[in-house]
C-alpha cells in the first residue's frame, strides 16, 4: 500500500500535465488559425519577418520577397474564390445524401450536428 500510493500521485500528475498540455495546445491552435483567418496580411508579414532573419535578406531581397508573397497571396485568393462554390455544393449534397439514410431520430441529431460545426464548412 506504501509504494501504491507515491505511483498514483505520479501518474495522476503525468495525466494532468498531458491532459492540460492538450487543452493548452489545442487553444494556441485554434487561436493562431483564427487569426491566420482574420488577418491573412499579418501572417504574410510574420513569413516575411522570418525569411528575411532567417536567411539574412538585404533590402532589395526583401522588396522581392515582399512582391513574391504579396502576389501569392492574391493568387490564393482567387482560387480559394474559385474553389469555395464547388466546395459547398459538394458538402450541400453530401449532407442531403446523409440525411436520406437515416431515420427520422437519426436525422434530427445529424441537423444538430450540422449546426455545431456549421462554422468549419460554410463561407464566411
Amino acid at each position: 500500500m506504501k509504494k501504491f500510493k507515491p505511483w498514483l500521485v505520479i501518474i495522476l500528475v503525468f495525466c494532468a500535465g498531458f491532459t492540460g498540455g492538450v487543452v493548452v495546445t489545442r487553444g494556441v491552435v485554434r487561436h493562431v488559425i483564427r487569426q491566420a483567418i482574420n488577418d491573412p496580411d499579418s501572417m504574410r508579414d510574420k513569413i516575411e519577418r522570418r525569411l528575411a532573419v532567417k536567411l539574412r535578406l538585404d533590402h532589395e531581397q526583401r522588396g522581392k520577397v515582399h512582391e513574391i508573397l504579396v502576389s501569392t497571396q492574391h493568387d490564393l485568393k482567387s482560387l480559394r474564390q474559385e474553389f469555395q462554390p464547388r466546395f459547398f455544393s459538394i458538402m450541400t449534397e453530401a449532407q442531403g445524401k446523409i440525411a436520406a439514410t437515416l431515420t427520422l431520430e437519426q436525422q434530427k441529431k445529424f441537423e444538430e450536428f450540422q449546426d455545431e460545426n456549421r462554422h468549419l464548412w460554410q463561407p464566411r
